[in-house]
């Protein structure tokens, strides 16, 4: 099964949050190239590395180490020194080596200067970009394929030939002609396109000790699907607007820790639309939540028209938590449901799960069901063991027209009819009410900073949980909701990008 560039990148984070370190992948990655390269050229007695400055030159240095320790006369390019704290690691172990000679070129004319070595070598190992590509090839990386492609000996890919787009196969300036790449892992999509065997040669997939939990599991990785970044100029409003149906007369917390985890995950604004009481319990909060009114104890047709023309100034629309079952409610919010599915993404949770069983999604639609919700909403009791779970949430989210379903329990089950995503973070400590609203609203917020809704979803159980674990290690198991929406942005900034563009 081939893997996107996206989808390695995450399973090689979320490797190391399983207790895999980077290092380790990398060492074995190193070693693969060096062994392949061995098997394939037994007889080359000077290899030329060429590696660039991330993770993909971590690996070349690697390689050229263990090729150094083989017997072979080994001579390496750095196109810069690594600016990715693990390859500088094998940099730096590279340059103590009194047998392997060292070339740092900072642009490219100290990289021409070197143009004999590439007449020298018997095999050239590329380490130059692998699925780190981004656009047109720059200096000096470009001249560096020129020079490699120029040299009769054969080339030897690190997981991608450089220049070659890891996920299309495709060739936008150059690329490396590779005799042999070693990729890891799994094979990315692109050098299984059609037209990328001649840049390919013979393609060799090494595992490098990624467990296959890494792409189950949810980590610091799925934060590569989110974006955090603001810009300079930005505006309020700019970075996602969530609108929250719900309360009650009876309940009116509910639709508040909605709110402000939506707040806390990172959107400008965030306003519940709910029944005049919990309305006016809203406003009471605090002022970074606005309310607005609906008349009457409880949601009901008579309110469906304006809930749906107010829905059109959000990205993303949060519904159910707090609206009880009572009179026209469930009436209400299937009416709401069905105006509003595909048209705006919809996050739907709590009793608003009740009235909708039966219902085919439309669009963006996320259900995050507890197990009694779940049976609501499906007729299915979900299974304890954790596999039958899965597939259970994975057969109903495809039932549901692709819907994202996030179950909840000790473990969160995720899956949109084709994809599952486990999240192993949480305590007992959360038992307590409102933090399956808190989650409600952080999958809200990551809704309009993701165009993929699982992802948005799992991020979301990951962050609730880590929350909630935090919050718990300081105050025991005697936490409330409030107590994960102020932990929330620690947690975010420690595995988000968060920069100004």
């Amino acid at each position: 099964m081939a893997i996107s560039s996206l989808e390695m990148y995450v399973a090689d984070r979320n490797a190391e949050w399983l207790g895999v370190p980077r290092l380790v992948l990398m060492e074995n990655a190193g070693a693969a190239v060096a062994r392949n390269l061995l098997r394939k050229f037994p007889n080359a007695s000077n290899v030329l590395v060429v590696c660039g400055t991330g993770d993909n030159g971590g690996d070349g240095y690697v390689a050229a180490r263990h090729l150094h320790a083989a017997g072979k006369r080994v001579r390496v390019v750095g196109l810069g020194e690594p600016r990715e704290e693990l390859a500088r690691v094998n940099f730096e172990a590279v340059r103590r080596l009194w047998g392997v000679e060292l070339a740092v070129v900072r642009d490219v004319l100290e990289l021409l200067a070197l143009q004999d070595w590439f007449l020298w070598a018997d095999v050239i190992v590329d380490a130059v970009l692998g699925t780190g590509i981004r656009g047109v090839l720059r200096e000096p990386q470009a001249t560096a394929i020129d020079l490699m492609n120029a040299a009769a000996a054969p080339k030897v890919a690190v997981d991608v030939p450089s220049g070659l787009d890891p996920d299309t196969g495709e060739v936008r300036d150059k690329a490396v002609k590779a005799a042999l790449t070693v990729t890891f892992h799994k094979a990315k999509r692109g050098l299984l396109a059609p037209g990328a065997e001649r840049y390919v040669g013979e393609l060799v997939v090494e595992p490098i000790g990624i467990p296959p939990e890494a792409e189950l599991v949810v980590g610091p990785g799925d934060f590569a699907y989110l974006n955090f970044s603001r810009r300079a100029d930005s505006k309020k409003g700019d970075h996602g607007r969530v609108l929250v149906v719900g309360g009650s007369l009876e309940y009116s917390g509910a639709p508040v820790y909605v709110a402000k985890a939506a707040l806390r995950g990172g959107v400008d604004l965030a306003v519940v639309a709910a029944p005049e009481p919990a309305a006016y319990a809203a406003k009471a909060q605090g002022p970074e939540v606005i309310a607005i009114p609906l008349e009457g104890a409880r949601l009901s047709l008579k309110h469906v028209d304006k809930l749906a023309s107010l829905a059109e100034r959000f990205d993303v629309v949060a519904m159910g938590p707090g609206l009880g079952t009572e009179g026209e409610t469930p009436d209400a919010v299937r009416e709401l449901f069905n105006k509003l599915a595909g048209r705006k993404p919809l996050v739907v949770d709590a009793d608003a799960i009740k009235a909708l069983r039966g219902v085919e999604a439309r669009g963006v639609v996320v259900f995050t069901p507890h197990a009694g919700e779940f049976k609501a909403l499906t007729g299915v009791e979900p299974p304890a063991d954790l596999r039958a779970r899965a597939e259970v949430v994975k057969e109903w989210a495809a039932r549901l027209g692709g819907a994202v379903i996030l179950l909840k329990g000790r473990f969160d089950v995720a899956s949109d009819g084709q994809r599952v995503k486990i999240n192993a973070t949480g305590t007992p400590a959360m038992t307590v009410g409102g933090t399956g609203d808190v989650l409600t609203g952080l999958v809200a917020a990551f809704l309009t900073k993701s165009k993929d809704p699982l992802e948005a979803a799992a991020v979301a159980a990951f962050v609730n949980g880590l929350a909630g674990e935090e919050a718990a290690a300081q105050l025991g198991f005697h936490i409330t909701a409030t107590d994960l929406l102020d932990r929330i942005p620690g947690v975010v900034k420690r595995f988000a990008r968060e920069q100004v563009v």
